[in-house]
């Protein structure tokens, strides 16, 4: 789906919001027919719509990229959510740590099967009436078709973890849930049909952070305890994979699951030679598409192959002095970004030997009191920047600024909701 950022003339934006609402409600009038010409007006060409949460208004907001307009503002309250997308990136997750609660906020861009054809719809933002209520939500991972929440616990809790899917969640439901043996500072991943999730022995009393990593075979509604690995991950932070690798950040090294063999057998990585005593790989990057995992040590970035006989780790340069605010892949790896302390976006190619092919000046080096944030478009290759007030778009293809958009409003986090065309997300930073 191409989407050029044209506002309609206000009269015709009118006439298409009336015929975009009334094919959305209008479910019987698709008929029997399976011709294209019966069908031709199912397909919405839209950018999609950006979830921001407003910190002044306490309110989350949803912004129709096709315009810049807001479409639907919901108050929330307790501490500003983190916002995350749903697989199908039909809905919206806000996490609230300290308030014990995970959010679910539909927004209104999805497609059904209609059997002879595909019919997507666009529909005002809805609250959905499920919350999650347990200790301490914290990591967030994705998996086709699953997403996966990871609650902490605490000192009277133990650790859980909950998964969904869009289909659960257009029933305000999730599908399964798995109480863990401790309360830890952990992470899931569902891959498949197997839950590969960390593990911490009650005789660590110095950390909440785990040791271990186990492995759950998912039946689609429940868990069955298979295995825990024997290679140790000692202070365990940080999660990826790709399409091979299942990367886990250890105090002395990364953990990786082959995830292409027989057992699912582990393998423990020393740290880069290169890194200074007492640092360590504590977040990974990964995309389905890209060979290769990305760890992060404080601000150095290393490219991790782990099938590579001769070169494990490959140092990225994001130049001298430069502190990384944030990264991520487009949704198909074609771009690695780095936003860096500068307000410079620095797009890597990964199917080039990750060659910087282009740095963009978004904005004047930003102070600590500014808020950024970054969300990728899944229908086409764009990110949108937010900068306290403003969201920058940004065509990943060639590093060109497409538009800045003037909220008119703070926000603190950002994510990218729309059609896919069936495209899952892949992976977040952990």
């Amino acid at each position: 789906m191409i989407y050029q950022p044209r506002p309609l003339p206000s009269a015709l934006r009118r006439l298409a919001t009336i015929a975009t609402l009334a094919s959305a409600t209008l479910l019987t009038a698709c008929g029997g027919s399976s011709s294209d010409e019966a069908h031709n007006d199912t397909d919405i060409d839209t950018g999609g719509r950006l979830a921001l949460f407003d910190t002044d208004a306490s309110a989350l907001k949803f912004l129709n990229l096709d315009d810049g307009e807001v479409l639907t503002s919901m108050t929330m309250d307790g501490e500003p959510p983190r916002l995350y997308s749903s697989p199908d990136h039909r809905y919206a997750v806000a996490i609230q740590r300290e308030g014990d609660r995970v959010s679910f906020f539909d927004g209104g861009l999805y497609t059904e099967d209609h059997g002879d054809h595909l019919h997507d719809y666009a529909e005002a933002p809805t609250m959905l009436p499920l919350t999650l209520n347990d200790h301490k939500p914290t990591h967030y991972t994705l998996g086709e078709p699953y997403g996966v929440v990871f609650f902490d616990g605490g000192s009277a809790a133990r650790s859980k973890v909950t998964v969904f899917s869009d289909a659960s969640l257009g029933n305000s439901s999730t599908l399964a849930s798995l109480d863990l043996e401790n309360n830890m500072h952990g992470v899931a991943k569902l891959i498949g049909d197997h839950l590969f999730v960390t593990y911490r022995d009650s005789g660590i009393t110095d950390t909440t952070l785990p040791a271990a990593v186990e492995r759950y075979h998912f039946d689609g509604s429940s868990f069955g305890f298979e295995t825990r690995y024997d290679e140790a991950c000692p202070k365990l932070h940080g999660a990826a994979a790709n399409a091979h690798s299942l990367g886990f950040g250890c105090g002395d090294g990364v953990l990786v699951i082959d995830l292409h063999e027989a057992g699912y057998p582990a393998t423990k990585l020393a740290n880069p030679d290169s890194l200074e005593t007492g640092a360590r790989i504590g977040t990974l990057v990964g995309n389905h598409d890209v060979e290769e995992l990305v760890g992060i040590a404080g601000d150095r970035l290393f490219i991790i192959d782990p099938e590579s006989e001769a070169t494990i780790y490959q140092e990225l340069d994001i130049g001298p002095d430069v502190a990384r605010l944030t990264q991520g892949f487009t949704t198909h790896g074609e771009v690695f970004y780095v936003l860096g302390n500068d307000g410079s976006l620095r797009l890597f190619n990964p199917a080039d030997n990750w060659t910087l092919f282009k740095t963009v000046q978004l904005m004047d080096a930003p102070s600590e009191e500014d808020t950024l944030a970054v969300t990728v478009s899944a229908a086409q290759e764009h990110v949108f920047v937010l900068h306290n007030q403003t969201v920058i778009e940004v065509d990943m293809a060639d590093g060109d600024v497409v538009r800045s958009i003037d909220l008119g409003f703070n926000a603190s986090s950002v994510v990218w909701l729309g059609l896919t065309n069936g495209e899952h997300n892949e992976e977040h930073s952990h």
